[in-house]
């Protein structure tokens, strides 16, 4: 099912191309901003104009894809989002269907591996790292089959997997390896099992 075209602030359809401008200068501003958060040396991580972001940022060049893929849509192609979907699958080997709600200005990072299901809701300033999994489930205890919301700020860290009809709380972080099958409360972590560590027998320590 197509969502109905979005509205402007004073209740107009804007195009669809609109809305994809709008999308990709959110999604290069989020970026901008998660690179001055966590600032580096190292020439690849420093914050860059759109164009150069598009060329050596490989989370920024799926959004890209991911908003060309929602404009085909949205222009009622369906052939076309799917074209750009398997693109998407082969350049970066990730799975995302083009009527996830994906809203304007989050980040990718890495993003090999990621999965986001057909009815997965993302909000915005939300960060997804590699091999992250958003799929499509059925609720233990309500029994009712659907796919995860992310609440605004939600950050997904590597390997993490949130399954159903789950509603993540806003500004919650989701650690490694982790898996979600529950809602979460805004604002919360969620740890990934503790592993014991313990010493290998039989070696001796190195000087």
């Amino acid at each position: 099912m197509m969502s109905p075209p979005a509205s402007d602030a004073g209740g107009r359809l804007s195009s669809p191309f609109s809305a994809f401008r709008a999308a990709v200068l959110a999604d290069h501003a989020a970026a901008r901003a998660m690179r001055l958060r966590y600032p580096t040396d190292g020439p690849s991580m420093q914050v860059k104009g759109m164009l150069s972001a598009a060329v050596t940022q490989i989370g920024f060049q799926m959004l890209i894809s991911v908003r060309l893929m929602r404009l085909a849509r949205d222009l009622h192609l369906p052939g076309g989002a799917q074209i750009v979907s398997r693109v998407i699958r082969h350049l970066y080997g990730a799975e995302i269907h083009w009527n996830a709600e994906i809203a304007p200005g989050i980040s990718i990072v890495h993003g090999n591996g990621l999965v986001i299901s057909h009815s997965s809701v993302i909000g915005t300033n939300c960060l997804l790292f590699q091999h992250v999994t958003l799929g499509e489930s059925m609720h233990a205890l309500r029994r009712v089959v659907g796919s995860p919301t992310l609440g605004d700020g939600v950050q997904v860290m590597p390997g993490a997997v949130v399954l159903g009809p789950v509603h993540i709380g806003a500004g919650t972080k989701i650690g490694a390896n982790a898996v979600v099958d529950d809602d979460v409360a805004p604002q919360s972590v969620v740890r990934s099992p503790a592993r014991d560590v313990v010493a290998r027998p039989g070696v001796q320590d190195v000087e």
